[in-house]
């Protein structure tokens, strides 16, 4: 559930992104047959990548282990359903955790936020602004 609201949050930012002159991609670590459910029944339009061996995660640095049962992401948990996003049926790695990167066509990362613990996701005005920042193309 936590990982369906940031992506609910990025995407209900897609027009602004995208007049940013820049394109949303999501990286699970599902199996390419997931990635598809999640984005057809979430009417995804933007692509949902699946890295299962984690290589893109470890090349990140993007923490792995048991922060997903902490205090924090059962705050997180809470703050999800209110917003209406149920957990469903756990797909890919659990213990790996995410983050959220800004990266440019000449691949220099422009933003870069990972996460402490699963549910901690960055605000999605700090993206936005990050992309402000980039120049024009």
């Amino acid at each position: 559930m936590l990982c369906r609201e940031q992506v609910a949050q990025l995407r209900d930012a897609l027009d602004e992104i995208r007049e940013l002159g820049a394109e949303l991609v999501v990286v699970g670590n599902g199996r390419p047959e997931q990635a598809r459910q999640f984005k057809e029944e979430r009417q995804l339009d933007f692509p949902v990548l699946v890295d299962p061996e984690l290589i893109a995660y470890r090349a990140a640095e993007l923490r792995r282990g048991a922060s997903t049962f902490g205090l924090g992401s059962l705050r997180g948990g809470l703050r999800a359903l209110r917003k209406g996003h149920l957990q469903g049926r756990t797909q890919g790695d659990p213990w790996q955790q995410g983050g959220v990167f800004v990266v440019t066509p000449a691949e220099r990362v422009a933003f870069s936020y990972v996460s402490e613990e699963a549910g901690d996701h960055p605000e999605t005005s700090a993206v936005l602004e990050a992309l402000r920042r980039l120049p024009s193309a």
